[in-house]
């Protein structure tokens, strides 16, 4: 049985969320019954603090495919890299992990409008726009191609829906509520039967 590892942040970390959704990687084991699907997401994570988790989240299970989504918590103002050490750091993690098998996933969009209310309201300092966040979605498009790694385009993916904010949560703006699940498992999932059929 393949093992594929979801490393990334809070879109991917748990199995479900506060109201009881399911979140990515239970839908994953649901239409990939053939995978061992392991969960290595971490809420607010950065590149930075993914390479220093890699060996022990990751390359210990050593696995046959990697998701790797990281990116928004890079481009924010609290957490953030400089956008050539996210390019530095998204290269080693794909390095380390070898090209062949490392899926590299775009950011998604944020409902920006939200989070300037969140932001005026609880004085959030870990904010993101989407002008800087769309910089570093370049970036990871540009390690993907340059390191030869999958890949998958979430971020053009989820703005070609007219309706893409409906996938976020209110009051919130960048965490994925049902809707969002519904959009992005079955792309990620027909992803990676594409990339299994390759092999």
């Amino acid at each position: 049985m393949p093992t594929l590892v979801c490393l990334g942040d809070s879109i991917t970390a748990q199995q479900k969320d506060r109201e009881g959704v399911l979140k990515l990687t239970p839908r994953l084991q649901q239409s990939l019954p053939n995978w061992k699907v392991i969960n290595s997401g971490v809420p607010g994570d950065n590149t930075k603090n993914a390479l220093n988790r890699l060996q022990t989240d990751v390359l210990d299970y050593c696995p046959d495919l990697v998701t790797v989504l990281l990116g928004t918590a890079d481009a924010s103002k609290n957490k953030g890299t400089k956008i050539q050490e996210y390019e530095d750091n998204l290269t080693s993690i794909v390095k380390q992990i070898t090209p062949q098998k490392t899926l590299l996933i775009t950011s998604p969009p944020i409902d920006q409008a939200s989070l300037v209310e969140r932001r005026i309201a609880f004085s959030q300092a870990n904010f993101v726009t989407m002008q800087t966040l769309e910089k570093y979605v370049q970036v990871a498009l540009k390690v993907a191609h340059s390191t030869g790694s999958h890949w998958l385009d979430l971020w053009s993916n989820m703005r070609s829906q007219l309706n893409y904010l409906e996938f976020l949560k209110v009051q919130d703006g960048v965490h994925f509520n049902q809707q969002g699940y519904e959009f992005f498992a079955p792309m990620l999932s027909r992803k990676i039967r594409s990339i299994e059929n390759l092999d």
